[in-house]
């Protein structure tokens, strides 16, 4: 059967329509017209990370959180450190803590053992010679006196019965920095997470709040599996009785109170003085040079230690020493328990 011319007419109209429609719409559009590849599709989908410089990939930003914590951190670091000093004494190294604006610092015992003198350095680069003023080793606190400086920034001191296992601690050293929590408070020490490293020995324990609450220590044994550190309650009551010329822990040995150096052409030179001890009692000062103990002769420093040991706490012996003028001076000394 034929179709009709009618029905023809008007599918010809139909098409020429639309045709015309479409050429207006592409009309519209710049030219020329591509559609995106698939390679197109997935690189906008899951974008190539962007490169810098040598070819580095940008890492993505922190999430605030961490920024905050991370800036927290720097602040903390940055605000303890000036009271952070480094400790050399001979073969040993570590930290210590200033208590003073003049250079009175505390440190572990074990670590300045064996030593009368050690130098000190502080975070700004300044090198002092320290003297050992005073040590207990049951408590394993130390005293080291540095002379000529001023203006140093003395450690912010917390209490440390109000820490609670589980708080967040930072332990902060002359280079050396950890992290971690408190996991045990026994036996007059504290027990955290935070890794002890070779050096860190003296390093600052310090709470969130910037409080120092405790000082690291690595005893004799060297370095533990856990860091421990001294409560910041003992190592303030230790160190004061140690400047005041005593000691926590008597050993049972006389105590004459005066930090000692090789003087040249012979005897001992007195670096420094307890306050409150048995030298300072008798009036003898800084710069004097000890040439005999009792009648022992003393050649050096290392030479005082076993001619007080011929002597016991309450004895008074009569010191021969030379003063800076070069006349000679004898002085009586009741010599105290060290």
């Amino acid at each position: 059967m034929g179709v009709p011319f009618g029905a023809v007419a008007r599918a010809r109209s139909s098409i020429a329509l639309a045709a015309a429609g479409t050429a207006l719409v592409l009309a519209s559009c710049t030219f020329p017209v591509r559609f995106a590849t698939p390679a197109e599709v997935q690189q906008a989908t899951n974008p190539t990370p962007i490169t810098i410089g040598g070819g580095a990939v940008a890492p993505p930003p922190a999430p605030a959180g961490l920024d905050q914590i991370q800036a927290d951190l720097r602040r903390l670091i940055g605000q303890i450190g000036p009271s952070v000093v480094r400790i050399d004494a001979g073969t040993a190294s570590g930290s210590g803590l200033l208590i003073d604006a003049v250079g009175t610092v505390v440190t572990p015992a074990s670590l300045v053992a064996g030593s009368q003198q050690v130098t000190v350095t502080t975070s700004a680069g300044q090198k002092y010679t320290g003297l050992v003023a005073g040590a207990d080793a049951n408590s394993d606190v130390a005293v080291v006196h540095v002379s000529g400086a001023a203006g140093l920034t003395p450690a912010p001191f917390g209490d440390s019965t109000a820490l609670q296992i589980g708080d967040v601690v930072v332990s902060i050293g002359s280079g050396t920095v950890s992290q971690g929590i408190v996991s045990q408070i026994a036996g007059g020490q504290i027990l955290t997470t935070a890794p002890a490293t070779s050096g860190s020995s003296g390093s600052a324990l310090v709470n969130i709040a910037g409080q120092v609450i405790g000082m690291t220590t690595l005893g004799p044994a060297g370095v533990g599996a856990m860091g421990v550190a001294i409560p910041s309650n003992q190592v303030n009551a230790v160190a004061q009785q140690l400047l005041s010329g005593g000691s926590p822990t008597p050993s049972g040995k006389a105590f004459l109170g005066v930090g000692l150096t090789d003087a040249a052409g012979g005897g001992a030179q007195v670096q420094s003085v307890v306050a409150g001890g048995p030298a300072a009692s008798a009036g003898i000062q800084a710069g004097w040079t000890i040439l005999a103990i009792g009648g022992h002769s003393v050649a050096n420093a290392a030479a005082v230690a076993p001619v007080l040991a011929t002597y016991t706490p309450g004895q008074r012996v009569t010191l021969t020493l030379r003063l800076p003028n070069g006349s000679t001076r004898s002085i009586q000394v009741l010599l105290g328990s060290g």
